[in-house]
């Protein structure tokens, strides 16, 4: 008997401007408490099993992309982020940002403890097909913009010699919508493909996703023990913008990405091998600069 595949849910229309909502007088208490408690934080985890996932990787590459476990994962996220904007706030002050697209954050090693972070706007509105040049193209431009960054700090940094000074600057900054989403986006990946489960308990975004490797593990399906592909996803959060019960639902919500048809349909919609799928002039990078400047308007 052949399967019925159920249409993916559509996603919303895109919004054309963020929103930004005035925290109630009364709430304010909670919000004074969560800032006040050290370290105002909390994860959750779920194993996926990453079997359709694995096909759509296939698929990329019968279509000439060398696509990730990670492209994938920030597509996940990217969409059930779109399709649930209450999964998807930060809180500032006493202001909440409910923002109009996706601008995932990718971790990368970099050359200091701190790890840079690859923002990639409008995520969801970037195909799977296109997203792996995008973040190829990003992370290059990236790994040149944090050797002049780091260039420039070394030979300006003493202007500003004073701790408190330099701490009273970062403080104001973070105090930015625009700041915090210019630095790591409205929400982060962080991929560690040499472990097992990855938990990253600091970040700057409301939340941020973590993955370690994808391996064979034993699974039990329909009464049987099958061996399946399988990673550890957590969901780390800040409790002062979204709790375990909203963390865990998007969670959910990415791991019935990863195991259902979508991005493998996704994924078959690549070029042919023939087609160039990276360079300079591609189509995917061009859409890269045609959303982030729209998103710097």
């Amino acid at each position: 008997m052949a399967a019925i595949i159920q249409p993916s849910p559509a996603l919303p229309p895109p919004r054309t401007v963020d929103q930004i909502d005035t925290i109630p007088m009364g709430e304010r208490w909670l919000t004074d408490g969560f800032r006040v408690i050290p370290t105002p934080a909390a994860f959750a985890q779920r194993t996926v099993d990453m079997t359709r996932a694995t096909a759509a990787l296939g698929a990329l590459g019968e279509g000439g992309l060398r696509g990730t476990f990670t492209h994938l994962m920030v597509r996940a996220a990217a969409l059930a982020l779109a399709r649930n904007p209450r999964l998807h706030q930060s809180v500032v002050g006493y202001r909440r940002l409910t923002p109009r697209s996706a601008d995932i954050g990718l971790s990368m090693a970099g050359q200091t403890t701190y790890a840079p972070v690859v923002v990639l706007p409008a995520v969801d509105r970037i195909p799977l097909r296109e997203l792996v040049a995008v973040v190829e193209a990003a992370t290059s431009a990236a790994r040149t913009k944090e050797a002049v960054d780091l260039r420039n700090i070394r030979r300006i940094g003493w202007m500003m010699p004073f701790a408190f000074f330099r701490r009273f600057v970062i403080r104001m900054l973070q105090k930015s919508f625009w700041f915090r989403r210019r630095l790591v986006g409205t929400f982060q990946v962080s991929s560690v493909p040499t472990v097992d489960t990855a938990v990253p308990l600091q970040f700057y975004a409301s939340s941020i996703l973590g993955s370690g490797r994808v391996q064979d593990s034993a699974v039990v399906i329909d009464g049987r023990i099958v061996v399946r592909p399988t990673v550890v996803l957590t969901i780390c959060l800040d409790h002062a913008t979204i709790d375990i019960a909203r963390a865990g639902a998007l969670l959910n919500e990415i791991a019935a990405i990863l195991e259902g048809e979508e991005l493998v349909e996704e994924a078959r919609m690549a070029a042919p091998a023939s087609t160039p799928a990276l360079g300079p002039a591609s189509e995917p990078t061009q859409r890269a600069a045609a959303v982030s400047a729209a998103e710097s308007a």
